[in-house]
């Protein structure tokens, strides 16, 4: 028998930090992202699930170990016992627990009955906890079958027991605080949501969306109803924030609330599959007036979300088609070891990207937009080695080498200078040089100019045979195995690596090969792009698919050590490249006692060589990316309005991966003209995930754009020439100075 004690609301406010909360059902597909986001903003989650839930792993994972969850095995027909079992006041209390949502199970009296009866026993338990308010997940289906739009005044006369049983929940449940409240026992606030169709990564194998992603991806046929009828998808994460809107926002009174997509979500089922097939590539087809109704019959979706949205602002802000987009990222498969030392890598990332480019080189061409999507990527860093790398797969041309920095006199410059260096300090002439992934053959043509032997190896027979028409001496091949031979002309004395590293999987397996293709007192140049770098600059635009690991000079010498190599000098180049000078050692695991380390070839210092190891761990701190993403968003936004405003023309010079980026994560994908770019093989095409076409210097330069940013950092100076000598000194030039922009003179 309940206490008759008066039980006070506690009212909870969405900056209050570590409010104790109550989340049943908590490894559901509707609950599980909530729990993530309520942890993520300092709350302390009592997390209610099944013992032995399929999903408590998962739940965990994507937790890590936040110390604000708090897991709570208990059965729900238990439910009566959540006071005793937390034992201490909570604020709020989310339900979602709830048996049988599978079709089946909807029809099942008895099953919806006893969910029913276990929510009163969740409500009567929130109440002793001294919970504000009780959020109910109830659902569309307590409508029926509704011709006109669904307010929350529509009358309900569901069709099926689990609409039943979620309406009759919510009847009693007002009821009883409604009684409460009278009786000056509780002031709890019942909120009773009714949710639409939600859809996201983590929804269950059988949904619609899920069904026809994997039978499109599939090329196969996808069976459906007539799909006539009007439907409304919600992405999950706009559900969230919806749940956390009723919860935390104070004019949110007791009562109904739909939670769905706005009106402009309210279309034809068919709709939605036809652009899903479409974002799947048109793979597959579409066989309508195959299945029969669900348990709700036949449905019709028009909800109005005006209510929530007068009273706490919140409207959902995905689009289904951006929705779908992250979806089909997320379905890729994600590294869960590290690339060097093969350790589990931490369950929480350092930061998770969205939108972003599915690879910096694959440019799609006008044929492919369809099939070409923003991705996600989670960063992670190795709690070994220290290794900061991407959790995705490589792209799939990781094996070939496919570069523009060849065209820029910044570049040549630069690795004329190396090669210099590298040839007279070790006294290397006439030896034998390999590169490895040579690409088209750009840098190979330069060290032709020296007094070396130079032969070059590539993947990629296309770019393979045009390096070999300039005259090159080029193998087809790659480091597949540590025993694969490279070429006819081994051994080598020196070998050569130009940002290549970083694509790798394996980077161990091509570091050995490479050791076991040189000679005994081998060398080798090796560059890779600097993490020090993008976080002294905040440079979020530096990450790309394509650099699956972030080197800084440890973990790159720790990797080379580690297979066989020791790190003669190290310096960095171009302000964000890392590049070292490497020797064959006489063994797998030998470390240098002492490296040089060259300051842009100006100082020389000595620095003790390393075992990454067996040094403590410096964790990356990544919090100035966020701030720096917001600042640069802004910014641009600023200038894309003056542009309009005095109607100028605003274009991006560089189809880099850190234009790329941008296009992809800021207003210039929608706001610029086009990318201008000096690489042959990229004109024509378009800048991948934006879709920004891709022109010539020449072909603007009769109706040049009024401002142009440059988005190639390390060839600013080179370009701002450039643009000057092509288009005169009226155009506007801007730049991305690290986090923030700059106007050129």
């Amino acid at each position: 028998m309940i206490k008759q004690i008066v039980i006070s609301r506690r009212e909870c406010k969405k900056e209050d930090a570590g409010v104790e909360i109550v989340v049943t059902g908590a490894t559901s597909f509707l609950a599980r992202p909530l729990v993530g986001r309520l942890l993520a903003m300092g709350h302390q989650v009592y997390a209610v699930v099944r013992p032995g839930s399929s999903n408590l792993e998962l739940l965990k994972k994507e937790a890590g170990d936040n110390p604000g969850l708090r897991l709570v095995e208990l059965e729900m027909e238990r439910f009566d016992r959540l006071d005793s079992v937390i034992g201490r006041s909570c604020g709020l209390f989310f339900h979602f627990g709830w048996d049988g949502s599978g079709s089946e199970n909807r029809k099942n009296a008895v099953v919806q009955q006893r969910n029913a009866e276990n929510s009163v026993k969740a409500f009567l338990a929130a109440e002793r906890l001294g919970c504000g308010r009780f959020i109910f997940s109830g659902s569309q289906a307590e409508y029926g079958i509704c011709d006109g739009e669904m307010t929350e005044e529509t009358v309900c006369s569901p069709v099926s027991e689990y609409g039943r049983a979620k309406l009759a929940f919510g009847r009693q449940a007002f009821s009883l605080a409604e009684q409460r409240r009278r009786s000056g026992v509780s002031e709890m606030v019942y909120i009773h949501t009714r949710i639409f169709s939600v859809y996201g990564p983590g929804d269950h194998e059988g949904s619609l969306v899920n069904t026809c992603l994997k039978t499109f991806a599939a090329g196969r046929t996808m069976e459906l109803g007539d799909c006539a009828r009007p439907w409304n998808y919600l992405y999950i994460d706009d559900l969230v924030e919806g749940l956390l809107a009723l919860a935390f926002c104070e004019k949110a009174a007791g009562g109904v609330y739909n939670l769905a997509g706005d009106r402009s979500a309210t279309r034809p089922l068919r709709d939605y599959v036809e652009e899903m097939h479409a974002l799947c590539g048109g793979r597959g087809s579409c066989a309508y007036g195959k299945l029969p109704p669900n348990a709700e019959g036949a449905a019709r979706l028009a909800p109005s979300i005006d209510k929530i949205t007068a009273v706490t602002g919140w409207k959902p802000r995905v689009r289904f088609e951006e929705g779908i987009r992250r979806m089909l990222a997320q379905g890729e498969r994600k590294r869960t070891q590290c690339l060097i030392c093969g350790r589990e890598l931490p369950a929480a990332a350092l930061m998770r990207f969205e939108g972003m480019p599915a690879s910096a080189q694959d440019i799609p061409g006008p044929g492919d937009l369809a099939a070409d999507h923003g991705i996600g990527l989670g960063l992670y860093q190795c709690p070994s080695c220290g290794l900061v790398q991407l959790d995705c797969e490589p792209v799939a041309y990781y094996r070939e080498v496919i570069r523009s920095g060849g065209y820029t006199t910044t570049m040549a410059r630069l690795r004329r200078e190396q090669y210099s260096h590298l040839i007279q300090r070790y006294h290397l002439e006439g030896k034998k040089f390999l590169e490895v992934g040579c690409g088209r053959g750009e840098f190979l043509q330069m060290l032709g100019e020296f007094a070396v032997d130079a032969y070059g190896i590539e993947q990629r027979r296309e770019l393979a045979d045009t390096a070999r028409a300039s005259g090159l001496q080029v193998f087809d091949g790659f480091t597949e195995t540590a025993d694969t031979v490279l070429g006819d002309k081994g051994p080598y004395d020196v070998f050569l690596s130009f940002n290549f590293l970083e694509h790798q999987p394996e980077p161990g397996v091509m570091l050995t090969c490479i050791r076991n293709n040189l000679s005994d007192s081998g060398m080798g140049l090796i560059t890779v792009p600097s993490l020090e770098y993008i976080l002294q600059y905040d440079g979020y635009y530096e990450l790309i698919r394509d650099h699956i690991a972030y080197y800084t000079f440890e973990t790159l010498r720790y990797l080379l050590e580690r297979n066989g190599f020791a790190v003669l000098e190290e310096e960095v180049v171009n302000r964000d490249t890392l590049a070292v000078i490497v020797q064959k050692t006489g063994e797998v695991g030998a470390c240098n006692p002492a490296a040089t380390v060259r300051d842009c070839g100006l100082k020389e210092q000595t620095a003790a060589g390393s075992n990454a190891a067996a040094r403590p761990l410096i964790p990356v701190d990544v919090s100035g990316w966020k701030e720096s993403y917001e600042r640069i968003c802004s910014q641009l936004l600023a200038l894309a309005a003056d542009c309009a405003a005095q109607g100028h023309t605003l274009a991006v010079w560089g189809a880099s991966h850190q234009g790329f980026t941008l296009a992809a994560t800021t207003c210039l994908g929608e706001k610029a003209a086009y990318i201008i770019d000096s690489a042959p093989f990229k004109q024509g095409r378009f800048a991948p995930a934006s879709h920004l076409p891709i022109v010539s210097p020449e072909s603007v330069a009769g109706n040049p754009p009024d401002v142009i940013l440059i988005a190639a950092p390390g060839y600013t100076e080179e370009i701002r020439g450039e643009i000057r000598r092509r288009y005169g000194e009226d155009i506007g030039i801007w730049t991305l100075r690290s986090e923030k922009l700059e106007e050129l003179s």
